[in-house]
Formats: structure tokens, C-alpha cells, sequence
């Protein structure tokens, strides 16, 4: 039975480093791993009957991706589509869903700048985009609530902010979108894979993650999920014959019939797939994807949250400590795998100590958004407590040349 010990035998590079930056750019384990050379010899060989069985073969390669996410996020099959990246998958929302001129979108002060970029650039549409201010750091549904009025026709939020951890109340936040008539456009690339992400038990119209960060998987592919009761309503922007309801036959049976012509009535999904590009795609990434998600629900996504807050809970004891000061809000209901911290008031000295840290093989990040943020501290089911004391330790030679002096 797998565990956390065996999971993170998985991860090589945990030998040598105290790898504490998920939210950053994760590691692939092993099997992942393995599983990208065997596709690139596989491409280099052909070994089917032919080419074209050769081409259906690599398409079926991604399916095992897509039932992983299924699995750990309870969304349902026709709801999920495989797509490039969390950047991929907000241009997707904001294409596919046509606002009127003079419409509003909610977003927060405390975002990922990647995240009003889709909608800032239909400025000329006449969308206006509304910051919602944080409460010292705090992401709060009621202050999205107030601002609601006939304008506001969309809320595009992260479920984990990066700048500090803070997890917002989704299931509040979906039920007030729904009541009010209004879509929600989640980025949950610091919440699948960290802690869990129930799709069955929340509202959410669009919903994206990419997959490099706490899923694991090399850049370039990530997952979308497009609610069924929208789906249908929605076109996307690109059209690829992918999309389509496969041919009787098949597609070699089809393109081998003398009678067929490029032009005819087309039938298109009606589901989250036809958001795909619909040709040939990041067959190698969506390989990685599958195989590094197996792990994740081999252990289980609530054993990892279990996991991932309880090492989180160890870091902050420690941090207390030394008298380093925490940015993030352990509060209930609001938890994630992410802990923020200060050490230094001098943000010269506070990038030092992060340069010492790389130093020492102690892998954490610095992140802020509208002055909120620090040291970045991500905490996943390959790290176990000795890496946390790793960071502690270089943490206690900073303070014993000089004490920490951020004051909140």
C-alpha cells in the first residue's frame, strides 16, 4: 500500500534538497518519468500495424490523464478537457463567454497578475474589471458580495491566493455566484493536488489548473472543468476534427472512403472536450500528467491534505519560535498547503536570506502581491518534517546574525 515515505522515494532530487517550492515549479516523480521515455521510444519505433493505428494509439495515450483528474477531482467525464496550461484555460473562459459592453468582473487585490489579464484586454468591449480588496490578507465572500450590483456579470478568483495561502470559502462563493445569476472562473492551481478540491460539492462555471505546480507534471499540459449546465451554451474559439463525434469506423475507415468531402455538416461534442485545440497535442504531457496524478490517488487527496496542513502546522511552530513573523492566516476553513512568512523589515536582506537559502539547498520562494507576501513556504506530501527542520536550521543561523526585525 502506498504511503508518504514510498511516495517520496519517487522524487530523487529529496536526497539532496530540502525541495520546498511546489507553487513554484514542482518535481516529476519517477513513474512520470519513466513513463515520458517509454512514449519517445514508442514514437520512434511505430510499432502498430500501421501509421494510422500508430496516430489513434497516441490519441487514446491521453485518456489516462483525463480519468486521473476525474478521480481526484469528482468531476464528472463530460465536464473535463485536458488544455496547456492554467493560461490556457482562463482565455478559454474568457473567450467562450461573451459578456455585454458596460459588464463588470470581480477580481481580487491579492491575484496572480496572469489572472485579469484575459478580461483587462476587452477593455475595448467595454468590460470593466473591479478590484476587491483584501483584509490584511484575508479574501473575504461578503466583500465580493457588497460590490455585486446589475453590472457585475462574472467573479474570476484563485481558490488559493499565492501571495500568502489564504483558501477562500468556494462553496460559499459558488452558492452567492449562483443565486445572484452571475459566473464564477476559478484558478485552482494552488489548491488541486494540495488540499482537496471536491467538484461535486461546490459551484464553479470554469474551473483550470495547469498541472507544473502541486500536480507535478512537466510544463505544458493541465486540465479544464466546464460545469454541464453551461456547457452546451458555450463556443469555443478554436474548431479542431478531434472534437467531433468519431465516424463509424473510425478515422483511418473514414479518410480511406473515396466519397468524403471537406466540407459538410459537422458533429461537433457537447462536452468540456470540445475546448481542446482538436489536433494533435501535448501527447508526452498529458502521459506525465496521468502517470504523476496516479500517485496522488494512490494516497488518497484527503490523506494529503491531512498531510500537506499538518507539515504546514510544524513549520509555523517552528517560525514562532525564531520570531519570524507569519503573513499567512491559519484559520479554520481557510487552510492550504502554503505558509508566507517575514524575517526582515529590509526587503534587500530578506532576498539575501532567500539567496542563502538556495545556497543551502533549502528550495522556497518570495511573493507578493499588493504589499502582501514574503518567504513562500510550500509544504507536499514528498516533503516530511526533516525538510521543514532543514529550513528552520538555516533560519536559526540567520538569527544568530542578526535577529529578525519585520514587524506586521
Amino acid at each position: 500500500m502506498m504511503n508518504f515515505e514510498l511516495a517520496r522515494q519517487e522524487f530523487p532530487i529529496m536526497k539532496e534538497k530540502a525541495f520546498l517550492d511546489a507553487a513554484c515549479v514542482s518535481v516529476a516523480p519517477e513513474r512520470a518519468v519513466k513513463a515520458v521515455k517509454k512514449f519517445a521510444e514508442y514514437s520512434a519505433t511505430c510499432p502498430e500495424e500501421s501509421s494510422s493505428a500508430h496516430h489513434v494509439a497516441m490519441d487514446m495515450m491521453r485518456q489516462k490523464a483525463l480519468d486521473e483528474v476525474i478521480k481526484l477531482t469528482k468531476a464528472s467525464s463530460e465536464e473535463i478537457a485536458l488544455v496547456e496550461s492554467t493560461t490556457h484555460g482562463l482565455n478559454i473562459a474568457a473567450t467562450s463567454i461573451k459578456l455585454p459592453p458596460g459588464s463588470k468582473v470581480l477580481i481580487s487585490d491579492l491575484e496572480f497578475l496572469q489572472v485579469p489579464i484575459p478580461w483587462s484586454m476587452q477593455k475595448d468591449s467595454g468590460i470593466e474589471i473591479q478590484l476587491i480588496k483584501n483584509r490584511d490578507g484575508r479574501v473575504l465572500v461578503e466583500d465580493f458580495e457588497k460590490s455585486i450590483d446589475d453590472r457585475v456579470k462574472m467573479i474570476v478568483i484563485s481558490s488559493v491566493q499565492w501571495c500568502n495561502g489564504w483558501l477562500v470559502d468556494l462553496k460559499a462563493l459558488g452558492e452567492l455566484c449562483k443565486k445572484k445569476g452571475i459566473y464564477l472562473i476559478v484558478d485552482a492551481i494552488h489548491q488541486v493536488g494540495a488540499v482537496n478540491m471536491d467538484l461535486s460539492q461546490v459551484h464553479v462555471d470554469i474551473l483550470t489548473a495547469g498541472g507544473h505546480k502541486w500536480l507535478n507534471s512537466p510544463y505544458g499540459c493541465g486540465f479544464l472543468y466546464v460545469n454541464k449546465e453551461i456547457v452546451k451554451q458555450l463556443k469555443p474559439v478554436f474548431w479542431g476534427y478531434l472534437n467531433l463525434g468519431e465516424p463509424e469506423g473510425g478515422w483511418p475507415a473514414y479518410f480511406g472512403t473515396p466519397s468524403i468531402t471537406p466540407v459538410r455538416d459537422w458533429n461537433f461534442v457537447e462536452t468540456a472536450k470540445k475546448f481542446e485545440i482538436g489536433g494533435t497535442s501535448n501527447y508526452a504531457g498529458a502521459i506525465a500528467l496521468g502517470e504523476s496524478l496516479s500517485l496522488f490517488n494512490e494516497l488518497g487527496i484527503e490523506n494529503i491534505e491531512k498531510h500537506n496542513v499538518g507539515l504546514a502546522d510544524y513549520l509555523i511552530e517552528g517560525l514562532k519560535e525564531i520570531g519570524a513573523t507569519l503573513i499567512t492566516r491559519p484559520e479554520p476553513g481557510h487552510r492550504s498547503a502554503l505558509v508566507v512568512f517575514r524575517f526582515y523589515n529590509d526587503i534587500k536582506e530578506e532576498n539575501e536570506l532567500l539567496k542563502e537559502l538556495h545556497r543551502n539547498n533549502v528550495y522556497v520562494a518570495m511573493r507578493f502581491t499588493s504589499n502582501v507576501g514574503g518567504i513562500r513556504v510550500s509544504c507536499h506530501f514528498f516533503n516530511n518534517r526533516s525538510d521543514i527542520d532543514a529550513l528552520i536550521a538555516q533560519l536559526k543561523k540567520a538569527y544568530n546574525k542578526k535577529k529578525p526585525d519585520f514587524k506586521a
